[in-house]
């Protein structure tokens, strides 16, 4: 045979196979089958078949199966097998249906038998089935059968087979080459994705290849990404992570006892644990390989677009995406990640979904902690980031970059966003990234600092490289391109962004000569700048270099005398006394050097402006107080500029006695630039030097070498002494008051200040500087009260210009006010206190310690009785902690340690010796103090929330010594204290006419609040603290409208500890004060009533209660779009996680409508109160649009969820038919005759100003204003019913959902043609009578006057006859008069008369439908007239509009006027009203109006 097919003698070879019997044929064929002529044999065996003769079909079919019997048997190599079945896959063609259809069925078993080494089937399947498919109809076993049927039916027979798990990659790779449709192709995907879960680590790559080449759409890809999700959380990172949890644990707070325990249950647990299957290094390789083969896979199938599209409903479910390996799949198929070089990250899409995705996770964290229904319906933890990127960092630092370039590039766009959680997620990835991987550090850092040049407005990256700069030294220092590159944009910049950016080069000072050298010359070129803030910045970067000075990295770059500077104007020494003060033999000589050279450079400072100087004090004295070395060297520049603001004889030519002449140069601090001192020129605020003076010395005298500071002290101590004794001639201050003598005034007092600084830092036992502080003080009290003189006799002098010469003179004559060329306002401004805050602390010690280490006991007394001293100083305390939360960002306060340690010891001081014992302060000190204590402690917690977040828990500890001493917490005694207070003064009227005792509670709630907000939900005292609150709201009766925010407390500790309804409750209280729609409401039967709402707290709560609904309705929309996530992820999970995930999301429904259903009701109440006009109406048609808008979402959830008829019984047990039972008619019923009730007090307010004139464009605006919202109500209700409607269609059930809606209310109106025709006919015959007299018509307005202002508006009998005897047959109330009676409920003023109430009140007795049925009867029957006499009536009325138009405007006015006036006065006198058993709710607007925001 092989002789004959290679010579190509096709007969001969038909022949001889003709010849041979089958069995010779079928023994050959097994015989060579493994052979390498194997395939020889086979290709001219099916060669030498004849395709025309049956005989020959049917040996060759024997043939084949004995060769497909042959492939069961023997064990061939992939290639034999593949070259085999290859070859006969080429004869296909020519077999019949019947015998392609026995190879299908042969192959069917072979798979069945699930032999790893025989898998041929995988190749001859897709053929044979595509050749019969192709078929239109044969004959299968004596029956028709359609080709696409019998494929249909093979694909669903193998997909629903139990397949073994040796032959699974085989399987997906037949099913590759199937050409299966999208439905055939998710039903495969499911299946291997439940049968995947069962295979080695070894065993994914292989498979997961084939079926990221199965996968055509990303719908389909999703599927096997889901289930390798779920392999390795179960197989790998669940144990990871509870290693990571264990490791954190913090043992010190273990006893041994306890730890001996631990550790032997732990070994017990080691010992007969079963061992895990998988090894970590056989995970992370087959997840490393899966990855790949995924990148390389979708590299030119899928784009972006098509991942983000599918991703999406993935977005409200970060426990889903953010998962190491979800996250890892997601990064690799992204553009930046695949080519990082060219691709621009400013194109990708997949990054920003994965921030958003990243913004949920965060805040679920935050709101979780913040509501019971959150947590609870939440139904898994949320994703902690921080270990996600951890492990990420860790699997890529072996080398292992498959993601890292996309990883990093996600991190920049967290960094890019406006959100500060974000900000704190990537700077810390950043910080671990570059400690473990640095060879991308100077890449990273690039970027950074790029970024931080071109986004000035944002200061996340500037804080970013700061904190790499502190975390990374070495790194950092490394990039000097980088770092020369920010120097020399930073002279050019604005000076605050100069010194932002100059925060992260500064620790790098400590280890870098060449970065620091580099920097010295770039302030020194700013130095010289003519801007103010460049300087500024200069200034700034100096002394930031000073306080990092010491010996061992002052030395300079070079060793040449030009390194040191040595010209006198830059240094300020000459080399010779540069090397008097450091010979080469002192190891300080670097040290001195350079901080001469510094020094030098700032001494010229001191010759330049106001803003130059008080910077440079505030620099230099942080810097000398962290780098003590210092004081000598910035002792010997100061003395000098020091001296030259005091004149006196020196201490050799004087005596030290009070008559030595002493003066102070003020003409050296402040002057005047005119004659009338309006233009003042501020030269330097000795008052600040004095302090930093003080501050200098303080510090020398712990080592009091290197100068003479006598001369200092002595000029000190002259100014203390001359100031107590009242010896110090001060400039003239009495009035008339000028902008210098203002100007002096303020430098006076900062000098006291300062002075008292430094009684302050030199006080000890021994001395008696304490006992001047006093003396100093009143006379500070002097002087404010001689400012506040001059601020009133300022304020009279403009007063009096302004009579005289006119308001633009005045205006002129402010306008010409300046203090260093800046205008300004007034002449006499708020005195600003110099004290920094170790000042501050320390004379609250004094005031409110009994004992302190700096001063006698019996020298503090005197100090501690002074109500004005104690006051002033609890003050200033307040307002600099607030000023705090008001500092630039570049000082970066939220970072430095000392600040919060003088905040914590200040509120130390505070809480232990005021709020602690404040009754005993209110009762035996004075109010005020009290007040002043409750606010400083407030402004304390105030500024540590906001500047220290994270470190407050830590703050609390430092001030609350609970823990220690085993006594009640800070939460416990403010509340504590406030049960007394309200206790003694909540009944009194002090509260509302004495401001201190109001301020006490406020300030009170406000620090409870803060508090409250830091402890966690599941603590004890979060609980405690919602009870405490409500039985202070059940107790107290508020007088004060500010105490209103315990209702926000109250709202918010309820949501944070408890579920279930409990604002309705709320809303039924608030009827009580505010009054309702409708009398037939039953309020009385209220489960909670609450003391705290009144009249002057009602409108707060009612804003409160719309912000905390809000909220939950911002919450649930929230979980309606997870809702919608967690569906689509129950449609492509496998059919054995389908009933998992299904009941999940019946859960979430569940909860959803069980919310909904207490906001629902709650808004049922609201919407029957009689709210006032304004804010609070807004308010509540905007929760209205917001709740509608959520429940169209809800119906839109349950649309797409409809699946089948089970999706009835779905919508029963998920409480939806319920909710639209409850509320479906009831509340939009409610919300129409709310717009009604606006309506009709809007156009009432308009009808009392009828006797005025009218201003169209003003009332046209109001009634927009009032009823703009009311068009958005109307739309979203009938949206939700559109969509209800959809639903009830889709469901088709008995009971239809439609049968609960409500629908709708004409809102149409017609005109009334009698009120129409009296009106024109009234209009008719003013426009006869407009020629009155002037004196009628005014004696007409004083009477329309005295009925506007009474309730019944009563009319003269003489005007009605006349009124009847011109227009006999109009009876009925005119039109503007209509709107009018729906402002209060009247009698009817006649018998045709019909009132309109602005509400409804019920149904009407049958009695007064009938009255009214026939008295509408008799006003149809008039208006029946002929036509011509209405043709006629129409015609005059054109012509009377034409000839009024024609009139001049004055006439037209006028007539107006008169008109307005006589529909007024033809209004009759009402009967009373019927008085009722019960009294009646006001049912007014409430509390008034209240104001627009």
């Amino acid at each position: 045979m092989r002789n004959l097919g290679e010579k190509g003698r096709q007969n001969e070879l038909e022949l001889l196979i003709q010849n041979k019997p089958i069995k010779e044929l079928t023994d050959t064929l097994c015989a060579t089958m493994c052979r390498s002529e194997g395939i020889t044999y086979w290709n001219y065996l099916l060669l030498g078949f004849n395709p025309d003769s049956q005989e020959a079909r049917e040996k060759r079919f024997a043939c084949v199966r004995s060769f497909m019997d042959g492939l069961r048997s023997m064990e061939l190599s992939y290639k034999q097998t593949f070259d085999l079945i290859t070859r006969l896959s080429q004869d296909l063609v020519t077999f019949s249906s019947d015998q392609l259809a026995w190879i299908v069925e042969h192959c069917i078993d072979g798979l069945r038998l699930g032999d790893a080494k025989c898998v041929g089937w995988k190749d001859l399947l897709p053929d044979a089935l595509s050749l019969l498919s192709a078929r239109p109809r044969f004959l299968l076993n004596g029956i028709y059968v359609e080709g696409a049927e019998y494929r249909m039916t093979t694909v669903r027979s193998i997909s629903t087979m139990q397949w073994p798990s040796t032959i699974l990659t085989p399987i997906a790779d037949m099913f590759k080459n199937m050409n299966l449709s999208n439905t055939e192709v998710v039903t495969v995907l499911n299946k291997f994705s439940g049968a995947l879960q069962d295979l080695s680590p070894m065993e994914l790559p292989a498979l997961c290849f084939q079926l990221f080449s199965m996968c055509t759409t990303a719908s389909q890809l999703i599927i096997p990404l889901l289930a390798l999700e779920k392999y390795f959380h179960r197989n790998f990172y669940k144990r990871l992570f509870s290693d990571m949890c264990s490791n954190s644990t913090n043992l010190d707070s273990i006893g041994e006892s306890n730890f001996f325990g631990i550790f032997f249950f732990g070994f017990i647990l080691l010992k007969y644990s079963p061992v895990d299957a998988y090894s970590d290094k056989e995970l992370r390789e087959a997840e490393e390989t899966i990855l790949h083969h995924l990148n390389y896979c979708t590299m030119y199938k899928l784009t972006e677009k098509h991942l983000a599209i599918m991703l999406r409903n993935f977005q409200h479910m970060p426990d889903v995406v953010l998962t190491p390996f979800m996250l890892s799949a997601i990064i690799s198929m992204t553009t930046i990640n695949r080519d990082p070089e060219s691709a621009r990250t400013s194109h990708s899409i997949l990054l920003p979904f994965l921030r958003n995705v990243i913004k949920n996770n965060e805040e679920e964290r935050t709101l979780a902690n913040y509501s019971v229904w959150y947590r609870d319906t939440l139904q898994r933890k949320q994703v902690d980031l921080q270990q996600v990127f951890a492990v990420l960092i860790d699997q890529n630092k072996d080398g292992k970059d498959v993601i890292t370039p996309g990883l990093v590039h996600l991190i920049f766009y967290l960094l890019k966003s406006h959100s500060p959680k974000m900000h704190t997620l990537s700077i810390t990835f950043l910080t671990k990234f570059i400690r473990k991987r640095f060879i991308f550090g100077q890449g990273i850092i690039k970027l950074i600092s790029e970024w931080m040049i071109v986004y000035q407005d944002q200061n996340q990256f500037s804080e970013c490289l700061t904190l790499l700069s502190v975390a990374d030294t070495y790194t950092v220092s490394e990039c000097i391109k980088t770092i020369q590159n920010v120097m020399e944009h930073m002279q050019w910049l604005s000076g605050e962004q100069a010194m932002r950016m100059m925060n992260f080069i500064l620790p790098l000072l400590k280890i870098s000569n060449r970065v620091r050298d580099a920097l010295i010359d770039v302030l020194c070129k700013s130095m010289s700048s003519s801007g103010i803030q460049k300087r500024r910045m200069a200034i700034y970067g100096f002394c930031m270099i000073l306080k990092q000075l010491n010996n061992s990295n002052a030395v300079r770059q070079t060793s040449s005398a030009t390194s040191f500077c040595t010209q006198h104007s830059i240094s300020g020494y000459s080399m010779m006394t540069q090397n008097t003060l450091g010979s080469r033999s002192n190891p300080q000589r670097n040290f001195d050097m350079l901080t001469l050279e510094i020094i030098g450079m700032l001494r010229n400072c001191l010759q330049q402006q106001y803003e130059i100087r008080c910077t440079l004090y505030e620099n230099l004295q942080r810097a000398v107080e962290l780098n003590a070395k210092l004081v000598p060297h910035v002792l010997q520049v100061i003395d000098w500029h020091f001296r030259s603001f005091f004149e006196t004889p020196a201490a050799e030519d004087a005596g030290d006695d009070l008559d030595t002449v002493f003066r102070i140069r003020y003409d050296q601090l402040v002057t005047a630039s005119d004659e009338q001192h309006m233009e003042i020129q501020l030269n330097d605020n000795l008052g600040q030097l004095i302090q930093f003076v003080a501050n200098c010395l303080s510090i020398f005298e712990r080592a009091p070498t290197g100068y003479d500071t006598r001369e200092m002290n002595r000029l000190i101590s002259f100014c203390e002494r001359r100031m107590v004794a009242n010896r110090l001639p001060l400039e003239d201050i009495a009035p008339p008051a000028t902008h210098l003598k203002c100007a002096l005034v303020l430098q006076q007092l900062n000098i006291i200040e300062g002075l008292i600084s430094h009684l302050l830092l030199r006080s000890k036992p021994q001395n008696d500087a304490v006992s001047q502080i006093l003396p100093l003080f009143n006379q500070h009290l002097k002087l404010l009260e001689n400012l506040k003189t001059l601020a009133g006799a300022s304020k009279k002098n403009l007063k009096q210009s302004a009579k005289q010469t006119g308001n633009n003179s005045s205006r002129f004559n402010t306008l010409n006010l300046t203090m260093n060329g800046v205008p300004v306002k007034s002449m006499c401004t708020q005195p600003k206190n110099i004290w920094d805050l170790a000042t501050l602390e320390k004379l609250l010690h004094l005031l409110l310690d009994d004992v302190v280490a700096f001063a006698a006991p019996e020298k503090t007394t005197l100090l501690r009785s002074n109500q004005p001293l104690v006051r002033y100083t609890i003050s200033m305390t307040a307002h600099k902690l607030e000023s705090i939360r008001q500092e630039p960002d570049y000082k970066q306060l939220s970072y430095s340690k000392r600040t919060f340690k003088q905040l914590a010891d200040i509120t130390k001081v505070i809480y232990e010796r005021c709020i602690r014992r404040l009754p005993q302060l209110w009762s035996e000190f004075d109010m005020a103090s009290s007040a002043l204590a409750a606010q400083c402690f407030t402004e304390c917690l105030r500024t540590a929330h906001q500047t220290y977040p994270k470190k407050f828990h830590e703050f609390v500890r430092v001030f609350d010594m609970a823990s220690l001493n085993k006594s009640k917490e800070v939460t416990y005694i403010v509340q504590d204290v406030l049960d007394e207070f309200m206790s003694e003064y909540g009944s009194d009227e002090a509260m509302c006419n004495d401001d201190s005792i109001a301020k006490v509670p406020v300030y009170l709630l406000e620090a409870l609040e803060i508090l409250l907000d830091h402890i966690e939900f599941g603590e004890r005292a979060a609980s405690e603290s919602y009870t405490w609150l409500l039985r202070f709201c059940n107790k107290y009766e508020i007088l004060n409208g500010e105490m209103g925010l315990v209702h926000r407390m109250l709202f918010t500790q309820r949501q944070k500890t408890h579920s279930g309804p409990f604002f309705e409750s709320i809303a039924r209280q608030l009827g009580h004060v505010l009054g309702t729609q409708n009398d037939n409401l039953a309020l009385d039967s209220m489960e909670l009533s609450l003391k705290s709402i009144s009249t002057v707290t009602a409108e707060s709560c009612l804003q409160h209660l719309y912000a905390a609904v809000q909220k939950q309705l911002t919450d649930v929309d929230y979980f309606i779009t997870k809702a919608n996530n967690l569906n689509y992820k129950c449609q492509i999970v496998p059919e054995t996680d389908q009933i998992y995930w299904r009941g999940n999301l019946d859960a979430m429904d569940r909860s959803i409508c069980t919310q909904i259903i207490h906001i629902s009701r709650t808004l049922l109440w609201l919407t029957h109160l009689c709210i006032p006009l304004g804010s609070s109406m807004d308010g509540l048609m905007k929760l209205l649009i917001q709740h509608y808008t959520c429940l169209k979402n809800l119906a839109k959830h349950y649309i797409s969820c409809f699946l089948s008829d089970g999706s009835v019984e779905n919508i029963r047990s998920t409480k939806f038919e319920l909710l639209l039972r409850d509320v479906g008619k009831q509340l939009p019923a409610n919300v129409y005759e709310l717009i009604t009730y606006i309506e009709a007090n809007t156009l009432d307010e308009e009808a009392q100003q009828l006797i005025k004139k009218r201003k169209v464009q003003a009332e046209r605006a109001k009634i927009l204003r009032e009823t703009r919202l009311i068009p958005k109500v109307i739309m979203v209700i009938e949206d939700f019913n559109k969509h209800i409607i959809l639903l009830s269609k889709k469901t088709k059930t008995q009971n239809r959902l439609t049968d609960y809606l409500h629908l709708g209310t004409m809102r149409d109106f017609d005109i009334k043609s009698t009120d129409l025709k009296a009106a024109i006919e009234r209009s008719l015959s003013d426009g006869r009578n407009i020629s009155e007299g002037d004196s009628s018509a005014e004696d007409q307005e004083d009477a329309v006057e005295e009925d506007a202002q009474s309730t019944t508006y009563p009319a003269d009998k003489s005007e009605e006859e006349a009124e009847a005897e011109v227009e006999p047959e109009e009876v009925e109330e005119p039109v503007v008069i209509e709107k009018e009676t729906q402002r209060r409920r009247r009698a009817p003023s006649s018998e045709s008369e019909v009132t309109q109430p602005k509400r409804k009140r019920g149904r009407k007795p049958a009695s007064e439908k009938q009255e009214c049925n026939a008295e509408t009867a008799q006003d149809s029957s008039k208006t029946k007239n002929p036509k011509k006499d209405s043709n006629k009536q129409s015609k005059r009325t054109t012509q009377a509009a034409s000839d009024e138009n024609k009139r001049p405007k004055r006439s037209t006015e006028k007539k107006e006027e008169n008109q307005r006036e006589k529909e007024v006065t033809e209004v009759a006198k009402p009967e009373k009203p019927a008085v009722k058993d019960r009294p009646q709710i006001s049912r007014r607007l409430g509390l008034g109006r209240s104001a627009k925001k």
